[in-house]
């Protein structure tokens, strides 16, 4: 973990490391987010608009939070085991060995996106995740290159 978030640090500067277990410090102002997400084991992700794809390792998922209770609420919300699920991200995030963020108040999910692709250490792990309103990235979900 301590390498995954010294490649997202350096690559977003000025975000703001978030553990689940002190979400309460997290701002509630709008913002984007990386969400870094450790599947042990292999998951089988089948969508008929995304297709198939076996997903693991460490993952990174670059979302926005910019409705109420803002950064603090959205990633309160991934954080926790138990939820419905309402988005594609959480089938992950609920079998997730090791998880935690990096808070970017008013950033954009996008940016974050280009950033990390544009280091050479992450790449897309399934076209089309995690951005089907986005118009400028393939995917909003990238796996980490060790």
């Amino acid at each position: 973990m301590a390498d995954l978030l010294a490649q997202v640090e350096a690559c977003l500067p000025g975000g703001v490391p978030v553990e689940p277990e002190r979400i309460g410090e997290c701002t509630d102002g709008k913002g984007a987010y990386a969400l870094l997400i450790q599947l042990a084991r292999p998951v089988r992700f089948e969508r008929a608009a995304l297709g198939v794809a076996m997903l693991s390792g460490w993952l990174v998922y670059a979302g926005s939070a910019n409705g109420p209770g803002g950064l603090r609420a959205r990633l309160a919300r991934h954080f926790r085991k138990g939820k419905a699920i309402r988005w594609h991200v959480d089938e992950l995030t609920t079998r997730a060995a090791d998880i935690m963020a990096l808070a970017i108040p008013g950033g954009s999910e996008c940016a974050i996106v280009d950033a990390l692709l544009a280091s050479g250490r992450f790449e897309v792990a399934m076209p089309g995740f995690g951005s089907s309103d986005c118009k400028n990235c393939e995917a909003h979900l990238l796996s980490y290159n060790v």
